[in-house]
């Protein structure tokens, strides 16, 4: 009897290893494979018909399928490192390296760079902000100093103007006319008898006329934007780690009030504020999202395929956004820190996406890297600087009566975690888009 109950214990331990072998040589190896493949908080937008196969831009800098004339036509056009780029007429662009300020015809072929002498170099750019008035906003750190400054160059002249060094923040009015900044004197340490000033204020856009809208002093480094006539909004330095406030500032009666709060806060708008991109990560899981936001912070769509805000523009004359989706991405860490301090990286496919039916069109196969991504104003170019290559492209747009997606996501309403009562408003109420492959 002893013996069949050892037997039998024996044949248990047996089956038991080999289960325990079987789970973890074969099952566990797969679930990692799919896992990688198909990672929590993104994947790939569906792919389109009628799309060119994948290949690398060729020497010409013409994409394949170009000689039907309707696909998005990739070109290259400068090959250095650009730090900076806007479109400065009806069909010329204008970027900064490290030898200066530079000027090409986007359409001439090949195309023929001209150097602009601005008597100054700028070797940290940190962003441009270029307004409809011919003005580039630069904000840039100066070789040997340690906190940003900005310059204001004049795209017609070149002339360049350098503001106040204690201006910490500053962006441009949507007609251009008027300069929006925050200035502070405050010292890093204790300074007996020293009397600081904080403000929020204006200049004309030459630089002159100064008008104090309101005293006030920010608790940390922030930053400004204005997409609206009557509203700018003013933003503090984006962490995962922490919940922050986005402030609504209404610039004529002077007046804030909290926008939305959350962790990992990004916001970009259309030229009209009426659209928003608001990135956010979620404070226990640090999953990130990106949704489709109204100017009362109605939540219209929750955007299933994630990037940053900053890798996607706006049109200007149509409803529609381009964004350079990731592609695969494995979220790890905080956000979006990881990825600003460069230990985050995933490869990029360029959609449109049209906001007011969600239906998503990829435009090119190429894989990118992307810094930064403009529109010309026409609507008829995007112009992006890969990182990867290290080069400076456009990509023809597809006219209006051609944005039709062989794929399109399904919009479903959900209740707004930001607005509690998005109907009752009579705006649009939340949705969320979700791709069907």
């Amino acid at each position: 009897m002893k013996k069949n109950i050892i037997v039998t214990i024996v044949i248990i331990i047996v089956i038991a290893i080999i289960a325990a072998a079987f789970y973890w040589f074969y099952l566990k190896p797969q679930t990692q494979i799919e896992e990688e493949i198909l990672p929590e908080g993104g994947g790939i937008l569906p792919t389109m018909s009628g799309l060119p196969s994948p290949s690398a831009p060729s020497e010409s800098g013409l994409s394949a399928g170009e000689g039907g004339g309707e696909q998005p036509i990739l070109r290259s056009l400068v090959n250095k490192d650009v730090l900076a780029f806007w479109p400065s007429a009806t069909s010329s662009l204008q970027y900064l390296t490290q030898e200066g300020l530079f000027e090409i015809n986007y359409l001439e072929s090949p195309v023929k760079e001209q150097k602009k002498d601005l008597g100054v170099n700028f070797s940290n750019v940190l962003s441009v902000e270029p307004s409809v008035k011919g003005k580039v906003l630069i904000k840039y750190v100066a070789t040997g100093a340690t906190k940003p400054a900005y310059s204001i160059l004049d795209i017609k002249t070149g002339e360049i103007k350098n503001l106040d060094t204690y201006i910490k923040s500053a962006t441009w009015s949507p007609d251009g006319e008027t300069l929006l900044y925050y200035y502070s004197d405050s010292p890093l340490y204790y300074q007996e008898n020293f009397k600081e000033s904080s403000y929020l204020a204006q200049l004309d856009k030459n630089l002159a006329n100064r008008k104090i809208l309101l005293n006030f002093k920010a608790a940390s480094d922030i930053n400004l934007l204005w997409p609206a006539a009557n509203t700018a909004y003013i933003l503090q330095k984006p962490s995962g780690l922490a919940e922050t406030t986005i402030l609504a500032f209404d610039v004529k009666n002077k007046i804030f009030t909290p926008f939305v709060s959350g962790n990992g806060l990004i916001i970009k708008w259309d030229n009209q504020g009426k659209y928003g991109l608001l990135f956010s990560v979620e404070p226990n899981t640090q999953k990130p999202k990106l949704e489709l936001i109204n100017s009362d912070d109605v939540i219209l769509a929750e955007i299933p395929n994630v990037t940053l805000p900053e890798k996607c523009v706006f049109a200007n004359n149509r409803p529609i956004v381009y964004c350079s989706i990731f592609v695969n991405p494995t979220f790890t860490g905080i956000w979006p820190d990881t990825y600003y301090i460069g230990t985050a990286s995933f490869d990029e496919l360029i959609y449109e996406i049209n906001l007011e039916t969600m239906e998503a069109k990829l435009l090119n196969d190429t894989l990118f890297k992307i810094d930064d991504i403009r529109i010309s104003a026409d609507d008829q170019y995007l112009f992006f600087f890969d990182n990867k290559t290290k080069t400076l492209y456009s990509l023809s747009l597809p006219k209006e009566k051609e944005v039709t997606p062989s794929v399109s996501p399904t919009v479903t309403p959900i209740t707004s975690p930001h607005t509690t009562s998005p109907a009752s408003s009579g705006l649009p109420e939340k949705s969320t888009a979700t791709t069907t492959p």
